[in-house]
């Protein structure tokens, strides 16, 4: 028997929210999540060693990446302007 999907159910109140800030216009070149809307940004980098007090950059593992959708174990890289070509 194949598998049969359900009827489509109402999202919650968290959903709601997430779909109004996606819909909110927002500058050109501005970062933000098309998943959560969230505009926090995370980097990440391998090997970072500080040496006579300064840091020296290790290995960029991750860039650009939604710092809140990484706290839940997504990674989601974020784009400056969704439907926006040049």
């Amino acid at each position: 028997m194949p598998f049969q999907r359900g009827p489509a159910s109402e999202p919650g109140p968290g959903g709601l929210f997430r779909r109004r800030v996606r819909t909110v216009s927002r500058p050109d070149g501005v970062l933000q999540c098309n998943r959560c809307g969230g505009r926090t940004v995370l980097n990440t980098e391998n090997g970072v060693v500080v040496k006579r007090g300064r840091r020296l950059r290790g290995t960029k593992v991750d860039t650009d990446i939604c710092a809140n959708c990484w706290t839940e174990g997504i990674t989601v890289p974020m784009q400056a302007a969704v439907g926006k070509t040049g």
